[in-house]
This record gives structure tokens, sequence and C-alpha cells, in this order.
């Protein structure tokens, strides 16, 4: 049975996380002079199995500097299961090291009769070379109705031609069921124009879900680094129709579109 949320203070507990990574990173205790700040808007659409579907809408911000960089961006969309509803995400990233990083991300997803949903995401980045990054990450989703994801994936992004940049994926995980998913991803970005961007994402596997890879521009560009669907399409994820012990080879498809304010 799903739990409603109610009263102020269980949404300002339910938003601390989000608030720790504000907090726990430091781009904006960089002075003012050091840090590129810009903001936006996009439009994502995505369709899965079953005839599931995702349409939203989100406006960003960015600031970045030498040392870090956090993205923070509120959404509204309409998922074909759960109805419409409104998503708050932060993304943040620290250097460690010359070529390392440390990426947190975390999104909250509160549908608009009571339902809502955590996203986690945390770990390294290495840089190989000028655009070449190679990431790691746990993965964790769970809902107030107790259902829960842990896994992990790996990462590439490579830039393929001027403006055009693409991303290898892979992740495994386990559903509170016990259904597994075992998956990969490519996506694409290509900058058409200095104030837009234009984003494409597959994911296909085992019970594929879009909990891994999200097509995004490289850390702190300015049009929406790593800003993810905000609910999880795909067999086997809360309140999907499909069974939850089944298990089945999937797709899903994400479109998307990044526009730069400033």
């Amino acid at each position: 049975m799903t739990t409603r949320l109610t009263g102020g203070r269980s949404r300002t507990k339910n938003l601390a996380p989000i608030a720790m990574i504000f907090l726990a990173f430091p781009p904006f205790a960089i002075p003012a002079g050091a840090v590129t700040l810009s903001s936006g808007g996009g439009v994502d659409y995505q369709t899965g199995p079953d005839a599931q579907s995702y349409r939203g809408l989100l406006l960003f911000a960015t600031a970045a500097a030498t040392k870090g960089d956090l993205t923070a961006a509120i959404i509204r969309y309409d998922e074909s299961r759960l109805g419409p509803g409104t998503g708050i995400f932060a993304n943040a990233g620290i250097a460690l090291a010359r070529s390392l990083a440390l990426r947190a991300r975390a999104l909250r997803s509160i549908e608009d009769q009571g339902q809502g949903a955590w996203r986690y995401r945390l770990g390294p980045e290495l840089t190989l070379s000028r655009d070449v990054v190679l990431g790691a990450c746990y993965l964790r989703l769970h809902d107030n109705a107790r259902e829960s994801f842990n896994g992990g994936g790996v990462e590439l992004t490579v830039p393929w031609m001027r403006d055009v940049s693409g991303q290898l994926g892979a992740s495994y995980g386990r559903w509170y069921t016990g259904v597994t998913t075992a998956q990969g991803a490519l996506a694409g970005t290509w900058r058409a124009t200095p104030r837009v961007q234009l984003l494409c994402e597959i994911d296909a596997g085992r019970n594929a879900a879009t909990i891994t890879t999200s097509t995004s521009a490289s850390p702190g560009s300015g049009l929406g680094s790593g800003l993810p669907l905000t609910n999880p399409l795909g067999a086997g994820t809360p309140g999907s129709t499909t069974s939850n012990t089944a298990n089945r080879f999937t797709s899903l498809v994400q479109f998307g579109i990044r526009f730069l304010f400033s």
C-alpha cells in the first residue's frame, strides 16, 4: 500500500539528501569570480515496453569551477503509469585529484496523487584524456511504498566528432522482489548551436529500466549536466504493469533537447 506524503515536516525530511549535496560539495564556497554560472530549460520524451511513456519539462541552473560543479533542476512531468508529478534534482562533482573526481546525483519525485520515489547515484569519474571520461557508480532507488532497487554501473564518454559525443554504459542490479536487470546503454549528444543541445539514449537488456546512464552534457557545460528522467520505465519497476517475477528482453528510447538561457 502506497503511503501519501503529508505535512511540511515530512517534505522537509524527504528533501534532506538533496540539501546535503548542496552543502557537502564546494562550488558555492568558491569566490564568485572563479565560478561560471548558467541556466536553461529542456524537454524530454521516453517510450518503453508495454506502451509506457514519459514526458517532462525542466528548468535548471549550473555553477561550474575548476574544483567542481553543481547543477540543480526542477522538473514537471507526466508518466503513463503514475500520472503527473514534480521532480527536484541535484548533481554535484568535486575534483579529488588532477584526473579523478567524485560525482553524486539525487532526485526526489513526487506524484500529484502523493506517491514518491528517490533515486541516487554515487561514484568516481576518471579522465583518461581530453573529453574521454570513465565512470563507475552505485545505484539506488526506493519509494515510500518500500519498493527498492540496488545496483552498479560503468560508463565511458568519448567525443565522436566536433560538437558530438557518445556514451557507452552497462549495469547490473536487483529489485526488492529478486528480479535482476542486466543492460547496456548507448547515448549521444549533439550541440547543434551554442545554445541548443540534442540528446538521445537507447537502453536494452534483461528487464531494462532507466536507472543507469542519462544522456547529458559534460560536467559544467551549462546545458544540464546529468539531467535524468524523473521516473524509471521498464520491466520490473515499481508501479509497472509488468510482472515483477518475469525475465524478458526489453528496450527503452529517450529523446531530449536542452536550451541555454544564459
